[in-house]
């Protein structure tokens, strides 16, 4: 080899071995270019969000690292909460409520966590009395485990959330409990459709809506499917100790008509059944349809029809529910989610509306058969979700005809619920909650068979607040209290006692465990 040869050989590698690390020192320079393409901008958004066929693009191929949880919602210093979050593509006039958005996660992961507390309560059994007090105050302990699952392969998408757990009590006029909840949802997602797949059981010592029999933690809602009221089970009236089971299964598809419209068709199967007392067991069949167009970048509207079939398994009266509501929907996806439904109800019912036998309304009989009878009322769905920084704030309210509870067979229901939710880490929450419901027998205008007044109305409030110090990203110290109280136009039993109000406090203390998210 020539002397030119060497040199020009030696100066290319040199040149070479320079040039390297002016690549990468430019590579890593955001320059203003860069800095546009990277720009979490509401564009950047939607290309990774699930577009209006249920693909996915852009997604990165980087495996989420163990340590960081892929439902994790940074702050300060890191990325803003938004820029993991997709739009939500639930249908308007759809089985769930809208959400603030769905969060981008690309890999299966698994959840595991358990919980445990001590509580004093002072009113375990729920008795009723005159004087809307009680001191009967016993200690008891529970305990959950649990685990949540996501599991993504090509166009489908599994979650399944899972709780169980028990109360012990140390006192013999306090029974024992067992809590089982799980949710389920699966989607699958075609070039213009999406076929969806979702179930929600319970299975509860007391009556689900405020429950607060495990120590104050977070149970109800943790893992649920977010089902609107068409068809979840309604269980909003104390009815005093004993194990029931709720259970809400719903098929639904989507189709897309053009990128600003589509259509929903649902339907579902929902019961409501009582162990060891004479409550009044409930199951409903629920059909719908509804039409949804997109008006705007975040307004919606949409128009519905649902069919709800209510039947009792130990009552002859049976009730049909024909609705044609208007809906509204707004949402800013990870900051707002709001959305109304509104329209006529035409109710019918074959035989007159009872009170069960040995339930809150302490009638003997179950009603006779008379005929049928007709009514036009109006329901209402609402809810609002919206986030600032690390709070999260919830409302809804819901009006219409129910299954009852257990205690009417039909009720006018309304219920409104508010949550504030603080994030304190990763994997814990601290927050408040509170609840009211009103129900009242449906009026049939025909007679009913019982010995104590059978036009009761029944007003239910609950309240608490739940506090978590976390130890570590995983460990937690956990404090709550909860306070429960239904009144009535005349007094009613549970059990064998009687009276006019029930007053129930819980005050507990617990540690919690909660894992990060195990990619699989």
């Amino acid at each position: 080899m020539s002397m030119w040869r060497r040199a020009w050989l030696i100066g290319g590698i040199i040149a070479l071995a320079a040039a390297v690390p002016a690549v990468k020192a430019q590579q890593n320079a955001p320059d203003s270019q860069s800095q546009q393409q990277n720009a979490p901008d509401n564009q950047g958004q939607q290309q990774n969000a699930p577009n209006s066929q249920g693909q996915q693009q852009n997604q990165t191929e980087a495996p989420i690292p163990a340590y960081r949880s892929p439902l994790s919602v940074t702050t300060g210093d890191e990325q803003d909460e938004t820029q993991t979050v997709a739009p939500d593509n639930r249908p308007l006039t759809g089985v769930q409520f809208l959400s603030l958005g769905n969060l981008q996660v690309n890999r299966s992961y698994w959840q595991p966590r358990f919980d445990l507390a001590a509580t004093a309560d002072s009113n375990p059994e729920e008795n009723p009395s005159n004087s809307g007090t009680s001191t009967d105050w016993t200690g008891w302990g529970s305990f959950l485990g649990g685990v949540d699952i996501r599991r993504i392969s090509g166009a489908s998408d599994l979650m399944i959330n899972y709780t169980g757990g028990g109360m012990y009590s140390n006192s013999e006029g306090a029974s024992n409990g067992i809590v089982q909840e799980l949710g389920a949802t699966y989607a699958v997602r075609f070039r213009r459709s999406t076929l969806s797949f979702l179930d929600q059981l319970t299975y509860l010592p007391q009556a689900g809506l405020g429950f607060g029999g495990v120590g104050g933690l977070p149970l109800l809602g943790s893992g649920s499917t977010g089902l609107t009221s068409g068809f979840a089970t309604a269980q909003s009236i104390l009815t005093g100790e004993g194990q029931n089971l709720a259970n809400s299964a719903v098929v639904q598809l989507n189709v897309f008509l053009t990128p600003r419209s589509s259509i929903t068709i649902a339907g579902g199967y929902d019961l409501l059944h009582f162990f060891g007392n004479n409550l009044l067991d409930s199951g409903a069949v629920t059909f719908q349809g509804g039409y949804n167009y997109k008006a705007s970048e975040h307004n919606t509207v949409g128009l519905l029809y649902a069919f709800t079939g209510l039947r009792y398994t130990n009552s002859s009266q049976s009730i049909d529910l024909h609705s044609l509501e208007v809906s509204y929907g707004r949402q800013v996806t990870g900051r707002l989610a709001f959305q109304v439904a509104a329209g006529p109800e035409f109710e019918l019912f074959q035989t007159p509306s009872s009170v069960g036998s040995g339930s809150p309304g302490g009638t003997t009989g179950t009603g006779n058969a008379s005929g049928s009878t007709s009514n036009l009322g109006w329901t209402l769905t609402s809810a609002l979700k919206y986030r600032r920084e690390r709070t999260d704030f919830g409302l809804t309210y819901l009006h219409g005809v129910t299954s009852g509870s257990g205690v009417f067979a039909g009720a006018v229901s309304d219920t409104a619920t508010g949550t504030v939710t603080r994030r304190m880490s990763k994997t814990f929450s601290s927050g408040i909650v509170a609840g009211y419901s009103r129900n009242t027998g449906v009026d049939t205008g025909a007679a009913i068979v019982s010995t104590q007044n059978p036009n009761l109305a029944y007003d239910y409030w609950f309240a608490g607040a739940n506090f978590s110090h976390p130890f570590s990203e995983t460990l937690a110290l956990t404090f709550s209290y909860q306070l429960q109280y239904q009144s009535a136009n005349s007094a009613f039993c549970i059990g064998p006692t009687c009276g006019t109000s029930v007053v129930r406090n819980l005050i507990s203390v617990g540690v919690s465990w909660h894992e990060r998210p195990l990619l699989f």
